[in-house]
């Protein structure tokens, strides 16, 4: 296997490439199953609905943006959204940290537990 490094990537007309630092795919009902990843060790079940993306290789700092998706379901025709997890009044940046970052699928005050779930970090 060959090993490119380079300290920026950009496109033919010098736009700037950013490549995301961490993926995963899994599976969140019963025991969590990583279906494909990208610099993520595993994935902890902290209950229902409620899950750790752990990265294989710290990130710089904490600040990074995350993108979450789920499986498209309805529950009670009642839509299930998933989100970074924290409390109010800003403290949710407690569970996003340099070394994972914890979701949350639900509604309502409702946890669930989701067939198919996507996290992605961009830094």
């Amino acid at each position: 296997m060959s090993t490119l490094k380079v300290n920026s990537l950009q496109t033919t007309s010098g736009a700037g490439l950013y490549p995301l630092k961490a993926w995963v795919s899994f599976g969140g009902v019963g025991t969590v199953s990583v279906l494909s990843s990208g610099n993520v060790s595993s994935v902890t079940d902290v209950g229902v609905g409620r899950y750790t993306t752990n990265f294989s290789s710290s990130l710089s700092s904490s600040n990074y943006a995350t993108s979450f998706d789920n499986t498209s379901y309805h529950y009670l025709n009642v839509s299930i959204n998933t989100c970074l997890e924290g409390g109010s009044n800003g403290t949710a940046v407690t569970l996003k940290t340099t070394s994972s970052v914890r979701q949350t699928v639900g509604t309502n005050g409702v946890n669930y537990d989701t067939g198919h779930q996507s996290v992605v970090v961009a830094q």
